[in-house]
Parts: C-alpha cells; sequence; structure tokens
C-alpha cells in the first residue's frame, strides 16, 4: 500500500495528456512514485544539512534534482521558505499562496541601477626605499610601518 492514491496519479496522468490511464496501472505507478518522491525529498534534505540550515528550500530540492540528473523546479527563485495554506474544506490540502502581478506594474516599474564595475588601479608601495605621500598609500605606524621599511631595506640591499 502506497501513500501516494492511485486518484493522485490520475490526475498526474490527466494533467500531461494522458487521458485513459487504467485504474490497474495507476495502483502499479504509485508505490514507484512515492519512492522517487522519498529519493529526491532525502537528497534535498543532505543538501540543506551541507548547507548548515534547518529550513528546507526549493533551492535544496533544485540541487537534489540535479544531483540525479533530473531537470530542475522553474519558477521558485526565493531564499525564503514556502508558506503554505489549507484549502477550505480539506484537512490534507494545502497550497502555496502566490500574489498575481500585473504585467503594467512590472513594465512601468524603475529600472534598477547597474551594477559598478570592477576596477584595478596599481602603484607603487614604495620607490628606492621611499613611499610617496599619496592617498594610496596612507600613513602607516607601529609595526606594520616597521616590517615594511625592513622587508624594503633588505630588498635593495
Amino acid at each position: 500500500m502506497s501513500i501516494v492514491p492511485k486518484e493522485t496519479i490520475e490526475v498526474i496522468a490527466q494533467s500531461i495528456g494522458i487521458n485513459n490511464l487504467s485504474s490497474d496501472v495507476a495502483l502499479a505507478l504509485a508505490p514507484d512514485v512515492e519512492y522517487r518522491v522519498r529519493e529526491i525529498m532525502q537528497e534535498a534534505i543532505k543538501c540543506m544539512r551541507h548547507s548548515k540550515r534547518t529550513i528546507l528550500t526549493a533551492d535544496d530540492v533544485d540541487s537534489a534534482l540535479n544531483l540525479r540528473n533530473v531537470e530542475p523546479i522553474y519558477g521558485f527563485a526565493s531564499g525564503d521558505p514556502l508558506r503554505f495554506k489549507r484549502a477550505v474544506g480539506h484537512k490534507d490540502l494545502f497550497y502555496i499562496d502566490d500574489k498575481d502581478v500585473e504585467f503594467k506594474d512590472v513594465i512601468e516599474a524603475p529600472i534598477p541601477k547597474a551594477p559598478l564595475d570592477t576596477a584595478v588601479v596599481a602603484h607603487w608601495l614604495a620607490i628606492e626605499g621611499v613611499q610617496p605621500a599619496i592617498p594610496e598609500n596612507a600613513p602607516v605606524e607601529g609595526f606594520y610601518f616597521n616590517f615594511i621599511l625592513c622587508y624594503i631595506i633588505y630588498v635593495t640591499k
């Protein structure tokens, strides 16, 4: 006996276009579906624990699917845990309450700022043992300054 009822298998088959699935086939597929779901969830829990988190996220499930060479689920990119709500009139049926997004609001939203470009600037720390007084060379005091001077003197000898 499987936890996944054969009716669920029949509904999933109808949703992908298989309308004439017999109840015997659905009954035989239910334990296999349960096994595969358990296997993916165990891998997802491993991914969660390796990430040192206590909340299972959609990214953990995607990582588990990638480990099994299965195409990941698209559409859930939030790092927040999913908030399930109980369906009215059903004690064991839950759903994710998604907000509707108006296309007009997305178009009219301001464009985010472009990320800053990275740059590398090179300058001399010291020239012939003398540290130039430029903004890149902040005044260094104490041990660190003595260490640099000793290193510069050692290298120049």
